[in-house]
C-alpha cells in the first residue's frame, strides 16, 4: 500500500503558517513550529510518499506559502471534498464529521472562536493547549478518513479521480 501522510496546518489570516501538524500513523507523528517549521524539514517528511491527505485549503496554504506545487508531484486528497460527494451533512465542519462517526474530542476551546488560536498561539502559558488541539486534530482526520473511507468502500482508483489538479 502507497506511504500517506495526513495534515493540518494552522495559519493567521493572510496564509502564514505557524503550525503543520501531521501522522502517518497514530503512533507516528508529530508537528513543525517555530525552528522546525522549514520548508526543508517539511519537505523531509514527504520522502517516500505517495498521498498527502488534509482537510479544506491546507495543502494550497502551504504551496503558496513556500511557492512549491505539491500537487505535481504527490496525489493530494481533500478529504472533505471526498466527504461531501458521499454523504450529506448538517454540516461539513471536521468536529461535526468526527461526532456523526462516533470521534470525540478532548479539546474543544477552538472549535468555537478560530480567534483564540492566534492569541493562545502567541502566549506560552497557553501554546501547549492549541499544540494538543493540532495533534487531536490531525489524528482524530486520520481516524475518520478511515472511518468513512471503510465504510463507503472508497477505493485507490476514485482518489485518483478526485486529487488537487
Amino acid at each position: 500500500m502507497p506511504r500517506s501522510i495526513y495534515i493540518d496546518c494552522e495559519w493567521y489570516i493572510g496564509g502564514d503558517i505557524f503550525l503543520i501538524g501531521w501522522a502517518y500513523s497514530a503512533r507516528s507523528q508529530g508537528q513543525l513550529y517555530d525552528a522546525t517549521l522549514t520548508q526543508s524539514r517539511f519537505m523531509r517528511l514527504l520522502d517516500g510518499v505517495s498521498y498527502i491527505y488534509f482537510y479544506g485549503p491546507d495543502v494550497g496554504v502551504i504551496e503558496k506559502q513556500w511557492g512549491i506545487k505539491l500537487r505535481d508531484k504527490y496525489i493530494c486528497i481533500n478529504i472533505l471534498k471526498v466527504f461531501r460527494h458521499h454523504f450529506h451533512a448538517r454540516s461539513y465542519k471536521l468536529a461535526h464529521i468526527e461526532v456523526m462517526f462516533g470521534i470525540y474530542r478532548s479539546e474543544v476551546e477552538y472549535k468555537k472562536s478560530v480567534w483564540m488560536i492566534w492569541l493562545d498561539w502567541k502566549n506560552p502559558q497557553r501554546k501547549a493547549r492549541l499544540l494538543k488541539y493540532n495533534r487531536e486534530d490531525v489524528i482524530n482526520m486520520m481516524r475518520l478518513w478511515i472511518r468513512v473511507r471503510n465504510h463507503f468502500g472508497i477505493q485507490n482508483e476514485y482518489l485518483l479521480q478526485e486529487k488537487l489538479k
